[in-house]
């Protein structure tokens, strides 16, 4: 794109320094003031392809740098709901380990004998219903 500038603005500027040297109204100067209006569309035209690139590959970087951010969000997403199922999983059987040593300690002759505990113990089941 660079290179189509550069070769655009020397002839522009080839194009003027023949201007000069031809007699105004002439056929030739008709000729060259044409040539030169062609150029200079030409170099408008290639400006505006040349900020509608930059312009999306402005877009492509943003959309980049955003699906990126996306992704970490869902990562961090993930790793709470997986800290979530596991607490739920967790802390119910450490709830229920507290309470049968407890129970066991109290029930040292091995018999359930207080209706507490006994109650209890159907209700400890690690897992849903």
């Amino acid at each position: 794109m660079e290179k189509i500038r550069n070769l655009l603005d020397e002839e522009i500027e080839a194009e003027f320094g023949s201007l000069e040297s031809l007699a105004f109204g002439s056929k030739e100067h008709l000729t060259a003031t044409e040539n030169l209006a062609t150029l200079y569309k030409l170099k408008i035209e290639e400006a505006k392809i040349a900020m509608d690139f930059d312009e999306k590959a402005a877009n492509r970087e943003r959309e980049e740098q955003f699906k990126k951010e996306q992704l970490a969000e869902q990562v961090k997403d993930r790793y709470f709901r997986l800290g979530m199922s596991a607490a739920e999983l967790i802390l119910p059987l450490m709830f229920y380990a507290v309470w049968m040593r407890r129970g066991f300690k109290f029930e040292e002759n091995g018999t359930y004998t207080s209706t507490t505990f006994r109650g209890l113990f159907n209700r400890f089941r690690p897992t849903k219903k």
